[in-house]
């Protein structure tokens, strides 16, 4: 009778057991929590409304590479994946799916507001060796640069950056001829149309700048002395070089060193009387090279400014950025004659006070005044003329 009751008992508790669990409901939760886009660091969030999110971002915002994230309840799912959305460029549509199988739509439409911007950003003129940036007034719309002659103002190659998102007409890259100003129009995003005048005019302005003052004199070429501690005869050979900047762009045409004398024997004081060669090497800021020359120097020189014509070359020099030019005679090793090269070494500020160079070359340690290593900063200040356009 016991046993009975006892399997009764646990018959009960069984169907008790069964009937709770299927009482239990799954969850009829589907909607959307939370709506978010991040893009660099930067987190936007959306309003949700009944079944739809709408939103605009500022037009800075640009809706690619982004990632979103949304919050659903607990057991739902979420159609398509947002984590695999990167860019919004149209409506969007998401079904959120509940535990219970319940789903829910909701529209999502979220844009960029147009953008304002109207502006020429760059204008350069691409020559064969340089590319030259035009002056932009933004208040004015009035965009000016003066070019080396060398180049054709009826056919000039001319890239023009415009605002994202913003038009131009006409198209830069249909226009070649700037022999008399020309207007764009740049349109934003937003329909707001501001027009910018581009004139193109010549370099034609002579100008020239000399540092004659003298103080001090350093050697420069080779050296015959059999008497000189450390030094063997016809071995070694000295070049003198100077930084320029200048204030405004400028198209170099002849650049001048100063050497106090002709060139002689230091060892018998002898003079030479011959023709010698310089040569001359210009690098910009970063030490790369821009241009080589020579020039010949008369037998009956006797002192004074040598110079160079670079005419040929169509030198650029940019306002302000700092150019440095070296120059050494030619086989000075060899040759074993000097002369000195003028200086100033006081202290100043501008054109004249840059900062100087000297190398020194030698036969013995197979290096010549073309390695930059063998050249190094020094204290005084050069003299040089130099002549161009503006």
């Amino acid at each position: 009778m016991k046993t009975k009751i006892y399997q009764f008992t646990v018959l009960f508790f069984s169907l008790l057991m069964f009937s709770c669990v299927s009482e239990e409901k799954l969850s009829a939760e589907n909607t959307i929590q939370s709506f978010s886009i991040t893009k660099e660091g930067t987190k936007k969030e959306f309003t949700i409304a009944e079944s739809s999110i709408t939103g605009k971002v500022e037009s800075t915002f640009e809706l690619t590479d982004i990632s979103v994230a949304i919050l659903i309840p607990k057991g739902a799912k979420i159609s398509p994946d947002p984590t695999t959305i990167k860019m919004i460029n149209g409506p969007l549509a998401f079904v959120v799916t509940a535990e219970n199988g319940d789903i829910k739509n909701y529209a999502v439409d979220i844009s960029r507001e147009p953008s304002t911007d109207n502006f020429i950003l760059e204008l350069n003129v691409k020559t064969p060796n340089i590319s030259i940036s035009g002056d932009i007034n933004k208040e004015t719309g009035l965009v000016t640069k003066r070019i080396p002659e060398s180049n054709d103002l009826k056919n000039l190659n001319v890239e023009v950056k415009f605002s994202k998102h913003a038009t131009i007409t006409p198209d830069p890259k249909t226009i070649k001829d700037y022999s008399s100003p020309v207007n764009f129009t740049v349109k934003s995003e937003s329909g707001v149309e501001k027009v910018y005048q581009v004139k193109l005019q010549y370099m034609d302005v002579v100008k020239s700048r000399s540092c004659s003052e003298a103080n001090s004199w350093k050697w420069f070429g080779g050296d015959n002395r059999t008497n000189a501690p450390d030094i063997v005869a016809y071995d070694r050979n000295v070049g003198t070089g100077q930084v320029v900047i200048v204030d405004k762009n400028l198209v170099l045409s002849t650049f001048s060193i100063h050497l106090r004398e002709g060139f002689a024997y230091d060892q018998d004081k002898q003079k030479y009387n011959k023709p010698v060669t310089v040569k001359l090497i210009i690098k910009d800021a970063n030490l790369t090279v821009l241009a080589t020359t020579t020039t010949e120097v008369s037998a009956n020189f006797s002192g004074g400014f040598i110079p160079f014509d670079l005419q040929k070359l169509n030198l650029y020099l940019e306002a302000n950025k700092t150019y440095s030019f070296y120059w050494y005679l030619v086989d000075g090793e060899k040759l074993g004659i000097m002369a000195s090269s003028s200086a100033n070494d006081k202290t100043g500020s501008g054109f004249c006070f840059n900062s100087g160079y000297s190398g020194e070359s030698r036969i013995s340690k197979k290096n010549n005044l073309d390695d930059a290593s063998v050249w190094i900063k020094h204290e005084w200040h050069f003299n040089i003329e130099l002549e161009g356009k503006e």
